[in-house]
């Protein structure tokens, strides 16, 4: 039986797909990934509408972010930015993850039955199956065989590094990222005109579903292009122009305008993330709620590996083993060098990589690095790197006899080396999305690796508020290289797909968490809140009691699903001053200070819930409210809950 591709092609750039483009096999791997996905996420598919992860203040938040991009699409597209909440502030939808792209999802579930916990489930079901099919379709597009394909796309999908952020709606719909860098490299290998334009308009999606997402698609498609730019590949800046046109510059002007809310509320509100406990603990790297990680993990007890994880950042044995395999293979032929000379490298390298680390040890201070009790690595002071360095020069010094170090001829055949590697190469996968994975692992790890506090300031990085989410880009690196390496693994056999359904159950069972922890949830809107949509509008509201609690201010968010007015309430990734020292009032009303703020904000109407107070503290408000009788007046009460509307003393002696 002959290979479905050269075990080798992937070093080279070598691609499999039909002449005009199409991958095939679509269906029958989304049908897989769509079974599987039922499977790894039960039971949260049992009860969608009344079913969730978790819930609290972000859980609320999402379904009214969905909700809300439902509404505002038909309703004011042009200001959709401009949301209900934070009321007097403008482009409050920007204080987060904006989730437009996801309407086409939601929107219809929103339309149908209103229920934003089943619009919830839907967009993230729907992410997980898409993901996979998206690596699928990278992988056809790198020149896999089919049954390779299908094990990036599960790889993608299921490992529980990228998985368990279903949870975390902004980071599980990153499902158009390999499509994009699918459509990218169809048109870097001079593939058909409109493969610009695909790529444009997955980038443009992605920056729409997920601000995260459009992170990690700028750092792949920006990378693959500097890669083969770097290794020489022609610009063929005329002809990239005329394959985008006028129609890929309309495609990608939404990503940028949705850029520029962004930008406005980062200068306004002065939005910096800093480096304030960016680093995740090296244990997140271990860390994995899969049944067969958690076992293994419980036979070190003493490590106390999940317990100290900040994070779950285990991608899984597997494709770490696979994608091994594609980076350490070797084409046979004889080696080169004497083993003089090889000696004489490794001398070298050791003394550069002592001198690295003596720097480094100088410029930063001590580096330790240890998972759990194990330590790996620990350099208090530079002395002991500059006594490898000293001994590796004075190694290399006694072999000058035997290898001349040469530096320009060197130089020289380093020179003429690079220019051979970099044309066998610029169109290899293997070193590209190797480094790919690489550069994601470094921004996403802490201390002494981590590159992050080197470039958290750049443009887009610095919406970024914990880095460790970078992970999220190397599994997706990770799947192409696993991919690779069990085509090369099985380049002879006689039945690749029997392996990769034998590799594909393994993953499964790697991967495996049954049940998922769910909780039941549903979003209830009082009957006075839906009373306040009779009412004329435009109206600004503000609900009491007010806790501190963040809960309670996105449960006066889903409250306003009824009319969609204008609250002063609000829930998001910033708090404006203004809203911090209102919500510290309310916790007090009525008094003068708090219906004074109301009143010089606009409100209109106010409705209090008797039932979210705490015991005895009803009684007291009540008769406070008497007391306040001339800024408030009484307009309907219905299940124990009160409409109140504000008016100046003043009207209300007169």
């Amino acid at each position: 039986m002959q290979p479905a591709y050269d075990a080798n092609a992937m070093d080279e750039g070598g691609t499999e797909q039909a002449g005009d483009g199409r991958v095939g096999g679509k269906t029958r791997a989304a049908a897989l990934y769509a079974a599987l996905t039922l499977l790894k996420a039960y039971p949260l598919w049992v009860h969608p509408p009344t079913t969730w992860l978790t819930v609290g203040p972000d859980e609320d938040l999402l379904m009214w972010t969905l909700a809300w991009d439902t509404h505002a699409i038909v309703s004011q597209p042009l200001s959709v930015f401009d949301a209900n909440i934070y009321y007097p502030q403008t482009t409050t939808l920007s204080y987060a993850e904006n989730m437009l792209g996801s309407v086409p999802f939601s929107a219809p579930v929103l339309w149908l039955t209103g229920n934003p916990v089943l619009a919830l489930n839907v967009v993230a079901l729907l992410s997980i199956v898409l993901c996979g099919l998206g690596a699928y379709v990278l992988a056809r597009r790198l020149g896999m065989d089919p049954a390779a394909a299908v094990l990036c796309g599960l790889i993608f999908a299921f490992s529980p590094a990228r998985f368990f952020r279903i949870g975390q709606l902004h980071l599980t719909t990153v499902e158009w990222i390999p499509f994009g860098l699918a459509s990218l490299a169809a048109s870097l290998d001079g593939g058909r005109g409109r493969d610009l334009k695909l790529a444009a308009f997955f980038f443009t999606l992605q920056a729409l579903t997920s601000g995260h997402g459009a992170v990690f698609a700028t750092l792949g498609m920006l990378g693959l292009v500097a890669w083969r730019v770097a290794l020489g590949e022609p610009v063929e800046s005329l002809r990239r122009l005329r394959d985008l046109g006028v129609t890929g510059a309309l495609i990608l002007l939404p990503a940028a305008l949705v850029f520029v809310p962004y930008r406005r509320v980062q200068v306004e509100m002065g939005l910096q993330r800093s480096l304030e406990n960016w680093a995740p603990t090296p244990e997140s790297f271990l860390a994995s709620p899969a049944v067969v990680q958690t076992w293994l993990l419980s036979l070190m007890p003493d490590a106390d590996i999940l317990a100290r994880a900040s994070s779950y950042l285990f991608p899984g044995f597997l494709p770490i083993l696979l994608a091994a395999a594609a980076l350490s293979w070797r084409r046979s032929g004889p080696r080169r060098g004497t083993r003089w000379t090889r000696a004489a490298a490794f001398a070298e390298m050791t003394a550069l990589a002592g001198l690295a680390l003596a720097v480094a040890v100088m410029v930063t201070g001590p580096i330790r690095l240890e998972i759990g009790d194990t330590l790996l690595l620990s350099a208090r002071n530079p002395r002991r790197a500059y006594l490898v360095v000293a001994v590796a020069t004075a190694l290399r010094a006694a072999m000058l006899m035997r290898v001349p170090f040469e530096m320009v001829p060197r130089l020289r055949r380093w020179r003429d080396g690079w220019r051979r590697w970099a044309a066998a190469h610029r169109r290899g996968v293997v070193p590209f999305y190797g480094l790919l994975t690489l550069v994601s692992v470094l921004l996403s790890v802490g201390p002494p690796l981590g590159v992050w506090p080197l470039v958290y300031w750049l443009p887009g990085l610095n919406f970024i508020r914990v880095p460790s989410r970078f992970m999220i880009l190397a599994v997706l690196g990770l799947a192409v290289l696993a991919a690779i390496g069990f085509g090369r693994l099985t380049a002879r056999a006689r039945s690749a797909r029997r392996l990769a359904a034998i590799v594909g159950a393994l993953l499964v069972i790697e991967f495996i968490t049954i049940p998922l922890p769910t909780r039941t949830y549903a979003v209830e809107i009082p009957a006075v809140d839906r009373w306040l949509d009779s009412r004329p509008k435009p109206f600004v509201v503000a609900e009491l009691p007010v806790d501190g609690s963040d809960r309670i201010q996105s449960t006066y968010m889903l409250h306003t699903l009824a009319h969609w007015q204008k609250t002063v309430h609000g829930h998001s990734g910033l708090r404006p001053e203004l809203h911090v020292e209102l919500y510290d009032q309310l916790r007090s009303f009525p008094d003068e200070t708090s219906l004074a703020s109301l009143q010089r904000l606009g409100v209109d109407y106010v409705v209090i819930h008797p039932e979210f107070y705490g015991p005895g503290e009803w009684e007291a408000v009540r008769e406070r409210l008497e007391e306040f009788g001339a800024w408030l007046e009484l307009l309907h009460e219905e299940d124990g809950g009160r409409v109140y509307t504000l008016r100046s003393p003043a009207a209300g002696r007169g």
